[in-house]
């Protein structure tokens, strides 16, 4: 009753809204929107419907649906993104029913031109379309899911008939009574032996480990899983924010000596840096401020507490910063804005320096992403090795390039592209954050190693990073030998080399058959983004997937490619914080995404513990709930076979019938109470090496119900044989006692 309340509050909300139609404003209740309606955001809004947001910002707090504990910020739809898609490009756009409006801030004139003191939004989708009512449609009704049990029920529902059957005949031939009553027993046979009690005993054990799941802070929109993720074979983890901290920590810079064209001295003293450097961490991200508490993304966050600079709270164009150390004359104003986007791995700004009225473009991405779009000769030779070292000790690498633009008025560069905008850039340096490892990964991670359960990483980080991330987490044993697999494009040959000694590697077989003396491979491959779409392209991928460890430089939709071709293999499961992870956590048969949300877009199991453990815990529990189901199941088939194929036929054969009391306490009682008993075993401290089975005809069910009722029948039959050797016995005494009467 408890959890129908939460989903009809989840469901239903009704709240004044101002809506623009027919050239005109006015108050209509969120209920009568419809798609196509253009509405006003404002600040303390509860969002009834997916909206795209067309005119100023907003903050949204996302935490009820997708369980992320920061606020996000959300910036009008430009004219240039080409194709919207919700979950990808036109994210950061995207306005989702069940979240909260912290604070909306109107631009007077935005980089597109457009004047308006409100803040709109265009209506996308309503009801059940929306994403908060696909979140309720998939409570309700959860999708059917293809389980190999479903599949052999039929099978075994047509087994038990004709054992039905059988009964009934030998009914016929022990029982002299009338037809009334050997139909009677048939009926009885087959009450007994298909118990209504049969659907509960497979629902009972997944409804058991959805409380003590909860009861962890683990919980489930979808109980069907329960039973599936009981049989997860491989588990695929997102790295940052999964298996590292969340919060990454600002190490320090290496900037790039103008002079001399090389890397400076590595330093954790931003002073040290020079002044476009400084400009760039102080500009080039999409942190604002809300009531003294910063709003953006993590990384941005750290970058930005660690300019030291400040947001100014009325901006002149979009946004406006104040770097540290400088005067009221020193404000950078942000006249446009590209937001970071996973399939380009960089973001870029237009600023307004007010000291010199300079007109800036800062550019901030991945080391490689950055690259591609600064000038040749702005690079230094150093770069890809300087790079590598850094990722492979661990680091989250960034860089930043620059240029200036040579426009008389910031009022220019709205028609410019985002690649003209980007294009011909000089490299500034690198940006350096540690991402730590979470202090229980690598317990976790040892656990399902040790219950048999392969752990895959999929990351949108370097290789390079995810290998060091991946020995020190004990997914990769610390003495094996790891292969990189990359190429610049998905059109080029994939080129494998040693991530330790960096030397090329032409065959790799040799290595990835080589076992060690524990039975498992020495050797470990590693893929970039761009090799893993070269291996997919040329199906060269079906050979090597099981043998990859780290899928590093994914895109949103690599991950959901990855999952996919791990699916064919064997149930997967997936663990993300639900950001970038939102395809494969839904793709995946099994999805955990750690958020504090009791109820996930994003996935079936959401864990408010936001530790891998919780992966851990979802096993336990779903191989308890798996293995307490079907020993239900076969207790009841061998319960019902005893009723109806010994009890009552000996009934019949000795003429005798039981009590209504008898038979309360055996149905009532017994059989129910043996039934909870089982249900509520719990599971076992660790993770065992073998899956309980999920095949009702598979040996072990077969051997033990089967054995089990060859042994009654046999014992069964050496009775009746007997029991009729003493009555022929007795007959003859009989007959022979009266012939000599007789004489």
């Amino acid at each position: 009753m408890q959890s129908e309340r939460r989903l009809k509050r989840m469901a239903e909300h009704e709240e004044p809204v101002f809506v623009h139609r027919d050239g005109e404003w006015s108050q209509i209740s969120t209920k009568q929107l419809v798609p196509g309606d253009v509405i006003e955001v404002v600040s303390g809004a509860y969002m009834s419907c997916d909206c795209v947001l067309i005119s100023g910002n907003a903050i949204m707090d996302e935490s009820s649906l997708t369980g992320e504990p920061l606020s996000v910020r959300k910036f009008p739809l430009r004219m240039d993104n080409g194709h919207y898609n919700s979950m990808g490009s036109g994210k950061m756009s995207s306005l989702f029913a069940g979240t909260t409006v912290s604070q909306v801030m109107p631009v007077q004139k935005s980089a597109d031109g457009l004047e308006s003191p409100r803040v709109l939004a265009l209506v996308k989708s309503t009801g059940t379309m929306s994403e908060k009512g696909q979140l309720v449609r998939q409570i309700l009704f959860p999708s059917r899911i293809a389980f190999v049990f479903n599949e052999q029920m039929r099978i075994v529902v047509f087994i038990l008939v004709l054992y039905a059957i059988f009964v009934m005949v030998m009914a016929v031939f022990l029982y002299n009574g009338d037809a009334v009553s050997i139909v009677f027993y048939g009926i009885f046979a087959l009450s007994q032996l298909l118990s209504p009690l049969l659907p509960a005993a497979m629902v009972i054990g997944q409804s058991v480990a959805a409380s003590r799941l909860r009861r962890k802070q683990i919980f489930c929109i979808d109980p069907q899983r329960i039973m599936i993720a009981g049989k997860v074979q491989i588990f695929c983890f997102d790295k940052t924010g999964t298996l590292t901290k969340e919060g990454l920590e600002f190490h320090g810079a290496q900037v790039i000596d103008p002079a001399s064209g090389t890397f400076a001295a590595f330093t954790g003293d931003l002073a040290a840096t020079n002044a476009a450097f400084r400009q760039a961490m102080a500009s080039c991200h999409t942190v604002t401020d809300l009531n003294g508490q910063l709003i953006g993304n993590p990384v941005d966050i750290e970058q930005f507490r660690a300019s030291k600079a400040t947001v100014d709270p009325a901006p002149k164009y979009i946004d406006t910063v104040v770097t540290a150390g400088e005067t009221e004359k020193g404000k950078l104003h942000i006249v446009r804005r590209f937001e970071f986007v996973h399939a380009r791995a960089s973001m870029s700004v237009v600023v307004l320096d007010e000291a010199t009225g300079k007109i800036h473009v800062f550019v901030k991405g991945s080391f490689e992403r950055v690259k591609g779009v600064s000038r040749v000769g702005s690079v230094p030779n150093s770069y890809d090795s300087v790079c590598a070292n850094l990722a492979r000790e661990g680091c989250y690498v960034l860089a930043f390039a620059h240029k200036i633009l040579d426009v008389a008025s910031p009022e220019l560069v709205k028609d410019l592209s985002q690649d003209d905008i980007e294009a011909d850039c000089d490299l500034l340096g690198l940006l350096i954050f540690r991402n730590n490892l979470k202090p229980d990964t690598a317990t976790a991670i040892a656990e399902l190693k040790r219950g048999s359960t392969r752990t895959v990483m999929i990351t949108g980080d370097n290789a390079l990073t995810g290998v060091f991330i991946a020995r020190e987490c004990g997914m990769v044993p610390p003495r094996n030998r790891v292969l990189l697999g990359e190429c610049r494009s998905p059109t080029e040959e994939v080129r494998w080399v040693d991530v330790d000694t960096m030397l090329p590697v032409d065959d790799i077989e040799p290595y990835i058959s080589n076992v060690g003396f524990d039975g498992f491979p020495t050797t470990e491959l590693a893929v970039g983004g761009a090799a893993f779409e070269r291996l997919c392209e040329t199906g060269a991928i079906d050979s090597l997937l099981l043998k990859i460890r780290i899928f590093a430089r994914m895109k949103p939709m690599n991950k959901v490619e990855c999952i996919e071709s791990h699916m064919k293999y064997g149930i997967t499961a997936m663990c993300g914080d639900g950001g970038n992870d939102c395809g494969a956590l839904r793709a995946a048969h099994v999805g955990i995404a750690l958020s504090d949300a009791e109820a996930s877009v994003v996935s079936p199991f959401s864990s408010a513990d936001r530790s891998i453990n919780s992966c851990v815990e979802l096993l336990r529990e779903s191989r308890a709930g798996l293995a307490t189901s079907f020993a239900n199941f076969a207790a009841l088939i061998c319960y019902g076979q005893i009723m109806s194929g010994m009890v009552k036929m000996a009934s019949f054969y000795f003429a005798i019938s039981l009590t209504e009391n008898l038979w309360l306490l055996i149905d009532g009682a017994i059989a129910t109470g043996l039934m909870l008993s089982i249900s509520l075993s719990g599971p076992a401290k660790r993770l065992a090496k073998y899956r309980p089975t999920s095949r009702i005809l598979g040996p072990q069910m077969l051997a033990s119900v089967g054995g089990i009722v060859m042994i009654n029948w046999i014992f069964s039959v050496m009775a009746y044989v007997w029991l009729f050797q003493q009555d022929w016995f007795r007959c003859n005494e009989h007959a022979t006692a009266e012939v000599d009467v007789t004489k």
